[in-house]
């Protein structure tokens, strides 16, 4: 069975005291940090596409692609 999506986007603490960090369960390599969860989800989008540039296989490209997807489902809960 699937994870639910709420456990694919991990939110943790930021740099600062202010802000927040977030990854996806299956690419913790790739990281984002806003002011908060929301912001930061946004931003972890962007990491995410850019990181197609470099997926050499379909299966790699599948998994990115449905870890931008998860991302942009968090990011419509957050509201």
């Amino acid at each position: 069975m699937r994870q639910q999506q709420q456990e694919r986007v991990i939110v943790t603490m930021g740099a600062t005291s202010h802000g927040v960090c977030v990854h996806h369960h299956d690419f913790p390599e790739v990281r984002a940090e806003g002011q908060s969860p929301k912001e930061a989800a946004t931003h972890l989008t962007h990491k995410l596409a850019a990181a197609m540039d470099t997926a050499l296989t379909d299966w790699r490209r599948e998994s990115l692609t449905q870890a931008i997807a998860d991302v942009q489902d968090f990011v419509k809960r957050e509201g």
